[in-house]
């Protein structure tokens, strides 16, 4: 008998069998059992998840000598041959090598013909996203309005390159990353089956590796259970993947918290020398501070970890939270570059002589921080030494101000910057109320946070009234913040003084010098 695979032996032959995806199996299970069967279905998802194997689950519960049923008997001829792959009703499609319009008009002829021994024909697309436009269009109608007894099923891992025409017409169910643990119990089933021992470590970085991949990790499963001689060990993975393992990655971060450029590049050489790649250096010390930052957070999450944590704790206390992000951020940008570097070996080389001086790290968002924290507190003491408003006044008018003396000041209506700088805040439409301020006849300040206004017109000194409240408030807000008191006096006998102009100025200078008399 020919050797098969872990992934395809151990596929999924069922709907409780699909491991992590609980969701898309009761809803299938569910819509079966009902007799509510769509025209097409669309799966998508990640690499390795269950797509095509959830897509001939629904093809044999379908064609079940005892369906339509949500739980198929795999034992029947139907299910046997479903299984095999060798079902003539059941026509699995490679989306990537059939992706013209002409292999779709292949399918709309065939579907014409009633199923030959099943109940249903079904077909499987797979990678649907391959098909070209035309192809696409030509499937409209035909996955809208199919023959009696006819189902579509796709598959895809870029669901966003599948036409929202097709996705419209579709049932769609997203596949997820199958969680570590479930991947972890799985593999474990399959060793106990097989009869290998292992080492549970050694079995729980194959699960990780698998990325939320079932078949990755099936896949990776295998090529060890070859090399490790049926007894699955980690020190055997690390010698023959060439990994540099946790024992001299803890090596490189003592060597790095004591700054020893010398004993770090020794054992950098030393382990690329043994076989492994300047990469994957870069791999597991991204994994190590990563972990470290999480030890340092205290999450202590087990799914998180699923390895020893032990090995940080002696770290910890070495660095703090922006050290591990500073180094974080290096090692990923040193990753990226790797890949077009002329000498990779030399660019990881520098790349950990940088991390010799990582409490050195400044990053642009402590940058921000630190000029956001010194604005902050600059403001913080201007609010607290500022007793003026924002805007400049008078030297004479300042110092009485500071001095909080509590005689009042007579000051010109026109040099009133609290009055200028209300009159620019109040909108051109609002005319009542700039004719009110444009209108006061006498300023009266009253120590720094009061002022007293006098009008010789009732008119605008009713405006004023009713407008108080909302012009303290912007007085308020002039001034950073400090309550400000306006008064309001009407007094008819009050007549506006104006300021007199230069001529007027030039001519009383010229009576001065004249004893006078006023020369035309």
């Amino acid at each position: 008998m020919a050797y098969e695979v872990t992934a395809s032996k151990f596929r999924p032959q069922s709907f409780d069998e699909l491991a992590g995806q609980e969701f898309v199996s009761s809803t299938l299970r569910n819509s079966i059992q009902n007799k509510k069967i769509a025209n097409a279905y669309l799966l998508s998802g990640p690499r390795g998840v269950g797509k095509t194997s959830t897509a001939r689950i629904i093809a044999k519960a379908l064609n079940c000598e005892k369906g339509p049923t949500p739980t198929p008997c795999n034992v029947c001829s139907q299910c046997v041959t479903i299984t095999a792959g060798n079902n003539s009703d059941v026509i699995e499609i490679d989306g990537a090598s059939n992706t013209s319009i002409n292999d779709i008009r292949v399918i709309q002829e065939e579907i014409l013909y009633p199923p030959i021994s099943g109940k249903y024909k079904v077909y499987i697309i797979d990678e649907v996203h391959m098909l070209s436009k035309q192809a696409f269009n030509a499937l409209l109608k035909t996955i809208e309005e199919p023959p009696p007894n006819v189902v579509f099923v796709f598959a895809t891992t870029e669901i966003n390159k599948v036409p929202s025409t097709i996705r419209s017409r579709c049932q769609q169910f997203n596949l997820r990353l199958i969680p570590v643990e479930i991947i972890y119990s799985s593999l474990k089933k399959v060793l106990d089956k097989y009869n290998v021992k292992y080492e549970d470590k050694a079995v729980k970085w194959i699960a990780r590796e698998g990325k939320g991949s079932m078949r990755d990790a099936y896949t990776l499963l295998d090529q060890v259970i070859a090399f490790c001689d049926n007894d699955i060990t980690m020190e055997k993975i690390q010698e023959k993947l060439g990994l540099v393992g946790d024992e001299k990655i803890t090596e490189i971060v003592s060597f790095i918290v004591k700054n020893n450029s010398y004993s770090l590049l020794g054992l950098y050489n030393n382990i690329i020398e043994n076989g492994v790649s300047p990469e994957q250096v870069i791999i597991e010390l991204i994994k190590f501070f990563r972990l470290l930052l999480l030890k340092k957070l205290n999450i202590s999450n087990s799914n998180l970890f699923y390895e020893e944590t032990d090995i940080y704790n002696s770290f910890v206390e070495y660095f703090s939270v922006e050290d591990i992000e500073n180094i974080l951020e290096v090692l990923f940008s040193s990753y990226e570059k790797s890949r077009y570097s002329v000498d990779i070996r030399l660019e990881i080389e520098l790349t950990l002589l940088k991390l010799l001086k990582f409490r050195e790290f400044i990053r642009p968002s402590q940058i921000f921080r630190e000029i956001n924290n010194l604005k902050n507190t600059l403001f913080e003491k201007k609010k607290l030494n500022d007793k003026a408003p924002i805007f400049q006044v008078d030297e004479k008018k300042e110092d009485k101000i500071s001095n909080k003396q509590s005689e009042s000041i007579i000051i010109p209506v026109e040099k009133s910057d609290i009055i200028k700088e209300l009159k620019n805040r109040i909108s051109p439409a609002n005319v009542d109320l700039l004719a009110s301020l444009n209108n006061i006849d006498l300023i009266e300040e009253v120590e720094s946070n009061k002022m007293n206004l006098f009008f010789s017109k009732e008119i605008y000194y009713d405006v004023f009234v009713k407008n108080r409240e909302f012009l303290e408030n912007e007085c308020k807000k002039i001034l950073g913040g400090k309550k400000y008191t306006l008064e309001a006096f009407y007094k008819p006998e009050l007549k506006k003084e104006r300021s007199p102009t230069i001529k007027e100025i030039n001519i009383s200078r010229i009576k001065e010098i004249f004893n006078g008399k006023e020369f035309m």
